[in-house]
């Protein structure tokens, strides 16, 4: 322990010079800890309430979500909300961060999916959510199936209660084994089968990317009777039987009214108590459905556990009604005013959160310009063929006329969009981008928006230059 207060004095101090320098501080101090004392993590950790949330998508989001409606109920929460989700991240998050001092303390940790295999044990989590599994990152996680493994190698460090995606076969055969510590969620099985049946999905020239089609166990390939998006949906293997597990926590929702629209509403249904409540989306999208129900379930188990309380229902509705508080974290579907105009920043970064967004930018009633970002650093992984992957073609008629192009590949990016049917109005890398944006907002009328859809880096390049033309706040403050 006396390494780890050395590290933890070190961290301090490092963070402290860094932000008088104007940076954001979130890695450096932790990386320094952790090579002073390497046990740090699980030094810092003990005795401690902590959730972790890993996943391919919606990691940032469900972590903001799970935040802001603990600290409505009445919690201290710390969070690493700068998304710095390795190690080094979290030991800055668990050192350097001290909260309100006000209520009992939850540590709610974004976790990166590599990283979850080899810390998990040391932050000892009294509650671990994961979800959702889809190709991301190839050159750096490789298949979806070591991914899984990873997760399963930190679960079994751990002895967390599990919050599970039903709807995700990867996900769902984690709770394989760990049944007596697995809660699922997902869309309600008759809802999702009714809404496929009035409102099948429209086709495209390209299929729907679908990441896990065949059973981990058998490689038989799975039979769907209803599907979300992607290989989400209501499946069942025909060689070994396993399919998807029913779902604690239900979405019902009307496959005919948009999740794109403010306020959507939707009910959510505790299956274990038998309740159902009534709830808006705070933050629009499909898969922002899934990240919302996870988020209750994920403060239901928590609340459950601190209190000792049992399932009666009044925790349930107690988290309903704190999503209702929930507003969108930086570069997720963050909306920003520009006078009488938005900007809205939807992080992109695998072929599913690009499909998901484009779907939400077609059935967006306010759009008036969208903007791509393509960058292919190391955190955003250096091969960009996935873009191919994306169905553009069938929401191509339904998206602005006006498209913009930026990013170190943008040539790669203007290539799929002209090639999906879009014409493109500029392109150019990121020394353009504002000089784009300035341009799709003088052009984009009142009470519209323009979208922009970046992937990680840059994402917090265009966010950089944000800070310095509009004057908003860094990410980290």
């Amino acid at each position: 322990m006396i390494r780890t207060r050395i590290a933890s004095l070190t961290a301090k101090f490092t963070r402290k010079s860094l932000r008088l320098m104007g940076k954001g501080a979130t890695t450096l101090p932790g990386k320094l800890a952790l090579k002073i004392s390497p046990s740090a993590i699980r030094d810092l950790s003990k005795g401690k309430n902590i959730i972790t949330i890993t996943g391919t998508n919606g990691k940032t989001t469900s972590s903001h979500m799970i935040s802001e409606m603990l600290t409505s109920m009445g919690y201290d929460v710390i969070n690493n909300i700068s998304g710095a989700n390795l190690a080094s991240g979290i030991a800055t998050t668990l050192i350097c961060e001290k909260g309100t001092g006000k209520g009992e303390k939850i540590y709610v940790l974004e976790t990166d999916e590599a990283a979850f295999a080899k810390i998990a044990g040391d932050l000892s989590p009294k509650v671990s959510v994961v979800t959702n599994l889809f190709r991301d990152q190839l050159d750096r996680y490789g298949e979806l199936t070591y991914t899984r493994d990873c997760i399963a190698n930190g679960i079994d460090k751990t002895s967390a209660k599990l919050i599970l995606n039903a709807d995700d076969s990867l996900v769902s055969s984690l709770g394989k084994g760990r049944e007596d510590r697995s809660v699922f969620f997902g869309i309600d099985k008759e809802c999702m089968k009714s809404n496929n049946v009035k409102y099948p999905a429209k086709k495209g020239v390209l299929e729907a990317s679908s990441d896990a089609v065949y059973c981990p166990d058998c490689n038989a390939k799975y039979e769907y009777e209803s599907r979300s998006f992607g290989h989400l949906g209501n499946f069942r293997c025909p060689s070994c039987g396993f399919q998807s597990p029913k779902e604690r926590f239900g979405i019902i929702y009307d496959g005919g009214v948009s999740p794109s629209m403010d306020n959507y509403p939707f009910s959510i249904k505790d299956n274990a108590s038998g309740k159902t409540e009534n709830i808006t989306l705070k933050i629009p999208g499909s898969h922002n459905l899934y990240n919302t129900c996870g988020a209750i379930a994920a403060v239901e188990a928590i609340e459950e556990i601190l209190k000792n309380s049992p399932n009666d229902g009044e925790i349930f509705a107690r988290a309903c009604d704190a999503q209702q508080h929930v507003k969108a974290a930086f570069g997720r579907m963050e909306k920003i005013s520009v006078g009488d105009k938005n900007l809205c920043i939807l992080l992109v970064k695998n072929p599913v959160g690009l499909d998901r967004s484009l779907s939400f930018v077609a059935e967006s009633t306010d759009a008036a310009a969208l903007m791509l970002c393509l960058n292919s650093n190391f955190a955003d992984g250096k091969d960009v063929s996935w873009i191919w992957d994306v169905d553009f073609e069938s929401k191509a008629e339904d998206l602005p006329d006006s498209v913009y192009v930026s990013g170190q590949r943008w040539g790669d990016m203007k290539l799929r969009v002209t090639y999906a049917g879009c014409n493109v109005t500029d392109s150019g890398d990121m020394s353009k981008v504002m000089d784009m944006l300035k341009e799709a907002l003088d052009k984009c009328p009142a009470g519209k928006c323009v979208y922009v859809l970046p992937n990680y880096t840059s994402m917090l390049d265009l966010r950089g230059r944000l800070v310095n033309e509009l004057g908003l706040k860094d990410f980290w403050k």
